[in-house]
């Protein structure tokens, strides 16, 4: 229920309203009578009163000091004048400013009425858009630690964010993280006797060893923290400030906390972690790259041994990494499939800086990329029906293999370029750009997608777009949702630190068992099996 004050220095005014308004009806509880401003503050000060219906002509203190004084202090109180003719132009602009809305004396039961219900109706608009923020906020909140756990595992494996997207995620994640220090990591590989734990015990054991490693480097680093793919646990860490010594100094005390943490944890919890800690690089961008480093050094100078501690800078193991982009959603079959031609332009550029990169970079790795992009093209053409080479010509298809990534992209800019010439003339055909459209749209929502929202964006009926898919593809909508749903998935097993409920969660299934049970039709073997395979 509410309350309503009145306030007028004519008794008969606030008396009159009082009994000649059906206030239970409105939703008023208590209605308050003040014929003074300063009897009204009173009375707002004791009670939580909604609305405020005022005078604007009153001694002493006027109805516009009240409403002063109640935008100050009740600020979601509503202010509804009342005024005589002579006062309105005056009254109308102090509205503008300060008041909900205004009443001319005398005034009529169905118009003062009207009035209450329209701001009554705004003020539960309000509350639901407060209560609803307030929900938006404490949820935010409550997954916070899961936010940056996931940011953090993207950045270790390659994702890349503009500056301005960073800083903005770092802000909502409160995290004080700065381009103009270097960072590093510390990686600890819990071993047999957390291993032998069940899964609600193995929470509140990692929770424990990240809290010990906040106390051990909190004093001089800001700590990012999360669990990767491995099921290690990554300290990301930069110095507060700049110091005398520079690298070398900061790399001694981490090396001294990432020690002291493994006595910690074995003395204060009884298991045993091997600790890799990196050595300097600038933020974000050799995040990926010290990261790989980690990995490298606890495959090949650790592997099955345990309780090491290790300084990978020094360790100094040769690497042989993936192409990343190659392999990072969307995927070029995707992109070919939604007739993305930029996106195939920038992925191949992505993929040809990523050759070119670094020294490692080896034969193997450009024919690697050709192979890939050859099964892509192989794969496009054969979807629409064509021979891929009816499209390019077989030179192009049997050139030697490429010595340089600049060969490459000649080869590659090529077989792109007239695979688009051919196949712009069917965007032509309105079913096929529609397909298109389709299949752009399920890319892009796979969190949350249906027959009905795809309909809804491209305007058709849900039944005539289903029945048109079917004619055109061979195959269901549904069908292709759960193939690159499922594809997603694959990608995000191998290359994300989330649960597989959270990728469930992800691409919009509420059920975890039942996106398990697909999975494993589609992979023949589950999620975690598969995840496994990939870690090996």
């Amino acid at each position: 229920m509410h309350q309503i004050l009145l306030v007028d220095d004519e008794p008969y005014v606030v008396d009159d309203l009082a009994v000649s308004v059906p206030w239970r009806e409105l939703g008023f509880d208590q209605v308050h009578k003040a014929y003074s401003g300063y009897e009204a503050l009173e009375l707002l000060q004791r009670y939580p009163v909604d609305i405020v219906v005022t005078d604007i002509n009153m001694p002493e203190m006027s109805g516009l000091d009240l409403i002063t004084a109640i935008r100050s202090r009740w600020k979601r109180t509503r202010v509804v004048m009342l005024t005589g003719y002579a006062e309105f132009e005056y009254a109308r602009k102090a509205i503008q400013e300060q008041a909900s809305d205004y009443l001319l004396k005398p005034i009529a039961n169905d118009q003062f009425i009207e009035v209450i219900r329209r701001i009554q109706q705004e003020q539960r608009e309000e509350w639901a858009a407060w209560t609803s923020y307030q929900r938006t906020m404490q949820t935010f909140r409550q997954h916070l630690p899961l936010l940056r756990d996931r940011l953090l595992g993207e950045l270790l494996q390659g994702r890349q964010l503009s500056p301005s997207q960073l800083q903005e995620r770092l802000s909502q994640y409160d995290l004080p993280l700065r381009p103009d220090l270097p960072v590093c990591l510390a990686v600890a590989r819990l071993e047999e006797f957390f291993r032998r734990q069940d899964m609600n015990s193995m929470l509140l054991f990692e929770y424990a060893i990240l809290n010990i490693a906040h106390e051990l480097f909190q004093d001089r680093f800001y700590i990012w923290s999360c669990k990767d793919v491995h099921d290690y646990l990554v300290l990301l860490l930069q110095p507060r400030e700049a110091q005398e010594g520079g690298t070398e100094s900061w790399g001694e005390q981490v090396g001294q906390a990432a020690y002291q943490l493994q006595n910690n944890v074995s003395t204060l919890i009884g298991g045993g972690l091997s600790v890799v800690t990196t050595g300097w690089g600038a933020f974000p961008e050799q995040i990926y790259p010290l990261y790989q480093s980690a990995i490298s050094a606890i495959r090949h100078h650790i592997g099955s041994e345990t309780g090491f501690y290790l300084n990978a800078a020094d360790a100094g193991s040769a690497q042989v990494e993936a192409l990343q982009p190659l392999y990072e959603p969307p995927l070029l079959f995707h992109m070919f499939e939604a007739n993305n031609w930029q996106g195939i332009e920038d992925k191949l550029e992505a993929i040809i800086r990523d050759l070119g990169a670094g020294a490692d970079r080896s034969l193997e790795h450009i024919q690697e990329a050709r192979l890939h992009m050859e099964s892509v093209f192989y794969y496009f053409a054969h979807k629409n029906n064509k021979m891929l080479s009816d499209i390019v010509g077989n030179p192009l298809l049997e050139l030697p293999p490429f010595q340089t990534p600049d060969m490459l992209r000649e080869w590659a800019v090529t077989l792109i370029g007239r695979l688009r010439e051919y196949f712009d003339s069917e965007r032509r055909d309105s079913r096929s750009m529609l397909i298109r459209k389709v299949h752009a749209y399920i890319n892009d929502n796979l969190h949350y997608i249906s027959l009905q929202s795809i309909a809804d964006h491209v305007r058709m009926h849900p039944v005539y777009l289903s029945k048109m898919y079917k004619v055109e593809t061979g195959r269901r909508i549904s069908d292709y949702i759960g193939q690159a749903k499922m594809e997603k998935a694959a990608y995000l097993l191998t290359h994300t630190p989330l649960k597989i409920y959270e990728i469930a969660t992800e691409l919009g299934y509420s059920n975890a068992h039942y996106f398990i049970k697909l999975f494993r039709e589609y992979a023949d073997m589950t999620p975690q099996e598969f995840r496994d395979r990939g870690t090996v």
